[in-house]
């Protein structure tokens, strides 16, 4: 599938003020710009510490699937680095705070029995866990809604690649997941992107109806590369 993208000119015309015999200006303080900046600032440090306690198990997940020990180990150290350095307790609600530790201890026993797609499917259940209990998430709504969508994609290959299916999960989680993006539709204006994921869920639920593992392990891949081009039209 082809990513379109769109370049936009802008014409910048420039005005010159007769020079008058007046004692000049200083120029006055934009509290405006000022703010904005503040904002934008404070805004890429929430992103920031979304992702320090997504993307450990988002690298889990993806070498989890290729059956990569190295990569799953190097994983796993940043995982405990982020543990030590309180990561986790910083940026998680109080409430669930003490939820995520036995959830990485499943996540090591899973790892330990080099049992790969327990990993990745334990480590997609972190990675949702702890985009919905992300102490700012009402600050970046949208992007945790965005999350959401990535997690379909995870869950979904790591239940495709257990040895016994479970093809109800898989609905509901498609289900759940299409729930955000009804949500975040609104705020969708490429007309190419919207389509792109209206079919998406068309052919998750016909893979689930017909138990087409192709099929549904293509889709799951392609919400993850859909998501990429999302998070950079909203």
């Amino acid at each position: 599938m082809k990513k379109i993208m769109f370049l936009m000119f802008g014409l910048v015309l420039v005005m010159s003020e007769s020079c008058q015999q007046k004692k000049p200006k200083e120029n006055p303080i934009n509290v405006k710009s000022i703010n904005t900046e503040v904002s934008v600032n404070t805004d890429k440090l929430v992103f920031n510490h979304l992702d320090q306690i997504l993307s450990p198990f988002e690298d889990m997940i993806e070498f989890a699937l290729n059956k990569e020990e190295e990569g799953v180990l190097k994983s796993l150290n940043k995982i405990e680095t982020a543990v030590k350095k309180s990561t986790f307790a910083k940026n998680l609600t109080p409430e669930s705070v003490d939820g995520i530790n036995p959830k990485i201890e499943e996540l090591k026993i899973a790892i330990k029995e080099k049992n790969y797609m327990q990993t990745a499917l334990v480590s997609a259940e972190i990675f949702k866990y702890n985009a919905t209990n992300f102490a700012d998430a009402k600050k970046i709504e949208n992007q945790v809604r965005i999350e959401h969508l990535d997690y379909m994609g995870f869950k979904v290959l790591a239940l495709l690649n257990q040895d016994n299916i479970d093809w109800s999960t898989i609905e509901r989680t498609v289900v759940n997941a299409q729930q955000e993006w009804n949500i975040l539709l609104i705020n969708v204006t490429d007309t190419n992107l919207k389509e792109s994921f209206n079919f998406l869920f068309k052919g998750l639920y016909l893979s689930v109806k017909n138990h087409d593992i192709k099929m549904g392990k293509i889709l799951a891949s392609m919400d993850l590369s859909l998501v990429d081009v999302l998070e950079k039209s909203i």
